[in-house]
C-alpha cells in the first residue's frame, strides 16, 4: 500500500485503483476514522489493519445508510451507533438577523465552541470540520454573536437537497435562542441555493437538540444512518 501523509495528519491510503482517507477521529481520541473512497472488502480489511496497528485503537466508519455498509460488514465492522435523519421544507424559511456568513473561518474558535457544545466520542476536530464543508458542492459557515461568535452552522447545498452538517452553541450562551437563529440562517440559505428541503441527522439521546429541531418543523424520514467500528 502507498501511504501519504504523516499521521495524525490526515493520510491518503491507497493501492492501485484503490482508495481510502483517514484521520484521527477527534483531536482527543487515539481512534481512526476512515472514508473509502473506491475498492472492496480485501482494500478496507488493509487499510484497516494498517490504521489499527498504527495507532492502536478502534478504526470508526463514517455515518451510512445500511444499504451501504455491507462491505464494511464483511471486513470485519460491527454496527456501533445509529442516527436519525430528520428533515423539513425550506419552503417560507426568511434569513433571520444577526447572522454572519464567514468567507475567514476562525478554526479556533469553532474547535473551542464544538469541544464545548459535545461530549468525547462526539466532538469533531478541526479536520473533520472541514471535510463536512467539503463534502457538498456548496457549503458555508455561518456564525452568531456579538463581539465573539457564540455559536456555528455548517451547511451545504447539493442539487436540490440542503444538508445541515453541523451545528453548535457554546453552553454559556445556551438558552439564548442562538440555536434557533442559526436554523433558521441554515435554513433560508438552502433556499437561495434552490434546495426545497434540508435534511440533517440527531442522535436519540440529543434530547435538546430534538427539541430545537421539532419546534423548527423538521420530522422523522424512518430512516437511520449507521456508523460501525472495528476493533477494541
Amino acid at each position: 500500500m502507498d501511504i501519504a501523509g504523516r499521521w495524525p495528519s490526515p493520510i491518503t491510503i491507497s493501492r492501485g485503483w484503490a482508495r481510502a482517507k483517514a484521520r484521527p477521529w477527534n483531536q482527543e481520541a487515539t481512534d481512526a476514522f476512515v472514508r473509502l473512497d473506491r475498492g472492496g472488502v480485501d482494500f478496507l480489511e488493509a487499510a484497516t489493519d494498517y490504521l489499527a496497528e498504527l495507532t492502536g485503537a478502534a478504526v470508526y466508519s463514517p455515518a451510512m445508510y445500511p444499504s451501504s455498509t455491507r462491505v464494511w460488514t464483511r471486513a470485519g465492522y460491527v454496527e456501533t451507533h445509529q442516527l436519525e435523519i430528520l428533515e423539513r421544507s425550506t419552503q417560507n424559511a426568511a434569513p433571520p438577523e444577526g447572522i454572519k456568513v464567514l468567507t475567514v473561518v476562525d478554526w479556533s474558535r469553532i474547535q473551542e465552541i464544538d469541544d464545548a457544545a459535545f461530549d468525547g466520542f462526539w466532538r469533531m476536530s478541526t479536520d473533520g470540520l472541514k471535510e463536512a464543508i467539503a463534502s457538498t458542492k456548496r457549503a458555508v459557515v455561518l456564525a452568531v454573536g456579538e463581539e465573539a461568535i457564540d455559536g456555528y452552522a455548517i451547511v451545504g447545498a447539493q442539487w436540490n437537497v440542503s444538508y445541515l452538517q453541523r451545528i453548535a452553541v457554546h453552553p454559556d450562551r445556551s438558552g439564548a435562542g442562538m440555536g434557533s437563529v442559526l436554523l433558521r440562517a441554515a435554513l433560508s440559505w438552502g433556499r437561495q441555493q434552490a434546495a426545497t428541503t434540508m435534511v440533517l441527522n440527531v442522535r436519540d439521546e440529543n434530547t435538546r437538540a430534538r427539541r430545537l429541531y421539532k419546534k423548527e418543523g423538521f420530522s422523522s424520514t424512518g430512516t437511520r444512518l449507521r456508523i460501525l467500528r472495528y476493533g477494541p
